[in-house]
């Protein structure tokens, strides 16, 4: 967790890229980001720990962790698409299955810390709005005072 706390303090407070646009505005931002956020917006904001806020985490996750990998290939970088699936593997568990709350926390964060590694090794970074999304979860998870602030952000995404 060490690495996530040096996140938090580089960023200060998180904002989600698209969150401070107008749903009309945040065309820029990729579709998948967006549904992605639209499903964690529907179902987490107050209830971070539900099974179904869990599981919606997790496949955004998957579709991070896929895009990143294939971005990082199409750049050369073979290896470090392996050390992307080895940190966000379990980051994306709950799509397979129920887990304890605690655990995926870990996992998100593992993963957020992982993929600030391999930016920073490689100079290539995944799709940013999307990776503020998963800091943006883990920051709710943990319970951050930042989390009632990308709560309001978020309902203009929820479905």
């Amino acid at each position: 967790m060490k690495h996530f706390t040096i996140i938090a303090g580089l960023m200060g407070f998180i904002a989600l890229g698209f969150a401070s646009t107008s749903p009309a505005q945040a065309q820029q931002v990729n579709k998948q980001v967006l549904a992605h956020a639209g499903q964690i917006a529907s179902v987490c904001p107050q209830k971070w720990e539900t099974q179904n806020c869990l599981k919606a985490v997790s496949s955004s996750n998957k579709t991070l962790a896929v895009n990143y990998a294939t971005k990082l290939d199409q750049a050369g970088h073979k290896a470090s698409v392996e050390q992307v699936k080895q940190v966000c593997a379990a980051a994306t568990a709950g799509t397979e299955g129920e887990y304890p709350a605690y655990a995926l926390q870990s996992a998100f964060t593992e993963c957020v810390n992982g993929l600030y590694d391999i930016s920073q090794k490689t100079n290539i970074l995944p799709d940013q709005s999307h990776y503020q999304l998963l800091v943006g979860s883990v920051l709710c998870l943990s319970k951050a005072p930042q989390c009632a602030a990308l709560e309001q952000q978020m309902s203009a995404y929820a479905r």
